[in-house]
């Protein structure tokens, strides 16, 4: 019994070479490292080419509008539902900047009970009421201290709108995960997102749950504000505030007109190309349910919106 051990110990160690090919099945050739990928790229064409199929069905505007409703209840459903009531905001003014034909009100309210949203509220020094317009921001490590982000929101304000800017959680003044220097925990804001989407998804939630509902929260205050009118309220993002938009502009009715920018593509070419993206980005089993990326437009039909590169 000993020997025979032993016989085989050394036909796997003395010979190593003869080991590796009685035991390889797959080869180079065929990348093992990518079959799962190719399986799963396999598995979601199955439902784009379904999707196009009942898209291309649809001849009626109650058919489109049926869909409308159905792709919506889906959506919120897939994020793990929305709050069933809206909470006080406790907003406060903390600060005021003093510009050119402007004037800029840092302000805090809370999107859901003690979890605060930061954000900058730009404001023509002209008279009101004027349009608002809700930027959510892409993925600086800053906010809404980003540079790009501040340019968009003054040319927006020297141009008569109202401007409210807010950090998301991660960025700028809303990091989520510190360590006892209060500082990150986790470099780079996309990993806090990716992080917290873990986590979230382990009680049914998601990301972009906690995201829409602060964005949704955030329309309310700038439209809670007497300078604002409040039936003339847009919304524009770029990259991940591109997301948000895309997301806000499909599931709120009061967002009259819409500019997600650096976002909408097709599921089908993203994952055929550079893959899934951060947490907030991906909305579970979105695929199997047949929401593509040019839902968002068609979800809030027929209102304007312009797609931005």
């Amino acid at each position: 019994m000993r020997a025979g051990i032993l016989g085989l110990i050394l036909l796997l160690f003395v010979n190593p070479l003869l080991a590796q090919d009685k035991l390889q099945i797959l080869t180079p050739e065929q990348e093992p490292r990518k079959m799962l990928h190719r399986f799963l790229l396999a598995e979601a064409q199955k439902h784009f080419d379904a999707r196009k199929k009942l898209v291309a069905s649809l001849k009626t505007p109650a058919e489109i509008h049926k869909r409308q409703a159905e792709l919506k209840a889906k959506f919120i459903a897939a994020i793990g539902g929305l709050p069933d009531k809206k909470t006080p905001l406790n907003a406060n003014v903390v600060g005021t900047l003093k510009a050119d034909g402007f004037h800029v009100e840092n302000v805090i309210y809370e999107s859901r009970p003690n979890h605060h949203v930061t954000a900058n509220l730009y404001i023509p020094d002209s008279k009101g009421p004027f349009p608002g317009v809700l930027v959510p921001c892409g993925h600086s490590a800053n906010g809404k201290a980003a540079e790009a982000y501040q340019r968009a929101c003054i040319l927006m304000a020297k141009n008569g709108l109202a401007v409210l800017c807010y950090d998301p959680i991660g960025q700028g003044e809303r990091l989520q995960l510190i360590n006892d220097k209060n500082k990150g925990s986790i470099p780079g804001s996309t990993s806090e997102h990716t992080m917290v989407g873990i986590g979230a998804l382990l009680v049914g939630q998601c990301t972009a749950g906690y995201r829409i509902w602060d964005g949704i929260r955030s329309l309310d205050y700038l439209a809670s504000r007497p300078e604002i009118d409040a039936k003339k309220l847009g919304c524009t993002g770029n990259s991940g505030g591109g997301t948000l938009t895309a997301y806000l502009m499909a599931l709120d009715d009061r967002i009259v007109c819409a500019a997600p920018s650096c976002y909408i593509t097709s599921l089908e070419r993203l994952f055929a190309t550079i893959g899934p993206q951060d947490a907030e980005q991906n909305i579970p089993g979105q695929v199997a349910f047949g929401m593509e990326h040019v839902d968002y437009l068609t979800m809030r039909a027929p209102r304007p919106t312009l797609m931005c590169i």
